[in-house]
């Protein structure tokens, strides 16, 4: 069986969708001696396996006619039996004799709709509706995420499979580098901050007494105008020299941070899975994360789960947290770990090569 995958956004830095096609089409190739795996994309600057291209310039009407319609072209060269959309888009037109599955990872696009561009709104709210309708099988990331696909969409429930995500097994590694944060600190990780509830972090950063030793430090790949937005909120707060934006880090330099943190924070307003949780509960970092959507999930300690809209929740939590026992502490990093240890790459791979196989 020929398996044809648009692994087009994974041309990208490697955070979000690229990270999650990265690690399951390595995991799968690797258990997989079965099937064959053709990758599409538009550029070869970064490529997995087996890449097939059609070449064209990095925007989005690029991104657009490659996804909806160029990528049939591959599709039939290669004689694909089974296409993978891995974000949200297979192509506008199906091809006989293919079997299509589409992953969601989640709907914030309809939940926020103002953290978009009118442009990406438009987009997504025609192309997922056909999507959604011409995939065979629908994959979501989290029980929420399909239950929000059944909410906007209306689609059957036996259409839709729950595939959780995996950590991968260098945050369980035990072994330690040197710290790359001197000071004492608690972490964060956003590519969207206001999504990801950071500008609330730091209000609570600024009237929080306790947290005065400590350094905030927020990591991840953020765009140069939402950068801009987060550090004339940070000049207001007048933390100019108690925030620490790292920016984009490599899985190493992560497994570090959070070895490192006092805790991890996360306090999203809408997460369609939320792997940093769990990596920071692999690395045995403490988290607090919000009380909503996949984030109840996969956060086994309910005490540590806060109101994202109360600064006084976030402060009583975080409180709680520095002044929690360290046995209990002890316990609660077990805990967790624990719970991290059963999101696995090689779980999410056997389940999707479950679901190719039946097709």
């Amino acid at each position: 069986m020929k398996i044809g995958v648009n692994s087009r956004i994974y041309e990208n830095k490697n955070t979000g969708v690229p990270y999650y096609i990265e690690c399951l089409y390595n995991k799968l190739l690797e258990i997989d001696q079965a099937n064959g795996y053709v990758f599409f994309q538009t550029q070869r600057n970064k490529t997995i396996d087996k890449t097939k291209t059609i070449n064209l310039s990095k925007n989005y009407f690029s991104a657009f006619l490659f996804d909806n319609f160029l990528i049939n072209i591959l599709i039939s060269k290669e004689k694909i039996d089974i296409f993978h959309g891995p974000a949200h888009i297979i192509p506008f037109f199906k091809k006989k004799n293919v079997k299509y599955v589409l992953t969601i990872h989640d709907l914030s696009f309809l939940i926020f709709r103002k953290n978009e561009s009118t442009l990406f709104n438009m987009y997504y709210k025609y192309a997922l509706p056909r999507s959604l309708k011409n995939a065979d099988v629908i994959i979501a990331d989290s029980q929420n995420t399909k239950k929000d696909i059944k909410r906007f969409y209306h689609v059957a429930d036996s259409k839709i499979k729950v595939i959780y995500l995996g950590v991968n097994d260098i945050y369980f590694s035990p072994k330690k580098t040197k710290r790359i944060i001197k000071d004492q600190y608690f972490f964060s990780l956003t590519t969207h901050p206001k999504r990801k509830n950071i500008y609330r972090v730091l209000e609570v950063f600024a009237d929080n007494k306790n947290l005065s030793d400590y350094k905030y430090v927020i990591a991840g790949l953020i765009d140069d105008k939402q950068l801009l937005l987060l550090e004339n909120k940070i000049k207001e707060l007048k933390l100019d020299n108690r925030v620490i934006i790292f920016s984009y880090a490599t899985e190493e330099q992560l497994k570090n941070l959070y070895q490192y943190a006092k805790f991890f924070i996360y306090p999203s307003l809408y997460e369609g899975f939320g792997l940093p949780v769990l990596e920071a509960m692999a690395c045995k970092c403490s988290v607090i994360s919000s009380n909503n959507s996949s984030l109840i999930e996969i956060n086994p300690s309910k005490q540590w789960l806060v109101n994202p809209y109360s600064n006084q929740d976030i402060s009583d939590k975080i409180n709680k947290m520095l002044s929690l026992p360290e046995k209990e502490r002890e316990k609660l990093l077990s805990n967790n770990y624990n719970c991290a240890k059963k999101f696995t790459w090689e779980k999410t791979a056997r389940s999707y090569l479950k679901i190719f196989n039946n097709l």
